[in-house]
Parts: C-alpha cells; sequence; structure tokens
C-alpha cells in the first residue's frame, strides 16, 4: 500500500519551494508582459487595421453582415 507521501504528496519544504519558484516565474512573465504592452504598435499593423475597418464598412453598408 501507498502512503500520502508515495502518492505525491508533498514533503515537508517541497511545496514551498515550488510555490517560490512559480512566484518567481509569475513575476517575470509580468515584467516582460508589461514591457511589451509598453511597445508601440507597428505602422504596417495599424494600416492593416485600417484597411480591415474600412472594407468591414464597406461590407457593411452594401447591406451585408
Amino acid at each position: 500500500m501507498m502512503t500520502k507521501t508515495q502518492k505525491g504528496a508533498p514533503v515537508s519544504g517541497k511545496r514551498s519551494s515550488n510555490h517560490d519558484a512559480s512566484d518567481a516565474i509569475a513575476s517575470q512573465l509580468k515584467h516582460y508582459y508589461k514591457s511589451v504592452e509598453q511597445e508601440p504598435i507597428p505602422d504596417q499593423l495599424l494600416d492593416l487595421l485600417e484597411k480591415l475597418d474600412q472594407a468591414e464598412r464597406a461590407g457593411n453598408s452594401n447591406g451585408t453582415n
């Protein structure tokens, strides 16, 4: 028969080290994504979005959805 420890229950101290590692990864990811949020949107992407908006408006004015 297997004990709780053998079934995968955390051994004393193991849970906190996993938690600490998860916290460190989460913190680094938040920092990375925050820096990406601050980057300007490339002009080519803005142009493409504008063209898509224009095409959508033109399609809607013809009675299509």
